[in-house]
């Protein structure tokens, strides 16, 4: 039974077993901080998958967000500790909970948990879907403004600004594991396709850490 308040599940949905997903464009510190938060929703660390290295403004070449969605079964819980953390393009979105819910699973965000097809459900996590999109194109936007008017200041003499090694290390271990085109990679990170090509020809600076696949 669905309640009538905002969509959230509260009859059954407690026994229903949680599988958790975790992303991080750079910082690894915070996908140690969602993996703890997850395992205090109650998710197993067997069942908790993780995407390093994508900013989450497309489903492409999100390993673990398929195994995620292939992991969740009639009756489960498909939990994030971020809706940002899930998907940042409303139509994805869109999609992706709609299958969930069409195979019996529902979303957990936090400790609540909601029903798809509840259209006060429905409402707040398309709500959240478009906020999410809306705060990734106007990061996206700012990124280029400000690396326009360093251009015009002469500060950036053509070059677009460095990208972190984490960022860099990801870069180089996805193309050449074939997990992404110098298109794909220059949108994602909002750079050119000449940034993405100078990092991959590029070695790592001396000293830095290796890149572990996830």
């Amino acid at each position: 039974m669905r309640s009538g308040g905002g969509g959230i599940r509260n009859n059954g949905w407690e026994n229903g077993t949680r599988v958790g997903y975790a992303r991080c464009s750079t910082d690894e510190q915070d996908v140690l901080v969602q993996t703890e938060q997850l395992q205090a929703l109650g998710v197993e660390p067997d069942r908790i998958y993780i995407d390093r290295g994508f900013s989450g403004t497309t489903r492409t070449n999100r390993s673990g967000l398929d195994q995620a969605l292939a992991a969740v079964w009639d009756g489960s819980v498909f939990t994030v500790t971020k809706f940002d953390r899930f998907a940042r393009n409303m139509a994805e979105a869109n999609e992706i909970l709609t299958d969930l819910r069409g195979r019996g699973v529902l979303f957990g965000l936090g400790a609540s948990v909601y029903d798809w097809d509840d259209p006060f459900g429905r409402l707040f996590l398309q709500t959240l879907a478009m906020v999410a999109e809306f705060e990734a194109n106007l990061n996206h936007l700012r990124t280029r403004e400000g690396m326009a008017i360093a251009k015009r200041k002469g500060k950036l003499r053509g070059k677009q600004p460095k990208l972190p090694e984490s960022a860099q290390r990801s870069i180089r271990r996805r193309y050449a594991d074939g997990e992404g085109s110098l298109a794909d990679l220059a949108e994602e990170y909002t750079v050119g396709r000449s940034t993405i090509h100078r990092v991959i020809h590029r070695s790592p600076a001396p000293g830095a850490a290796p890149h572990e696949a996830p």
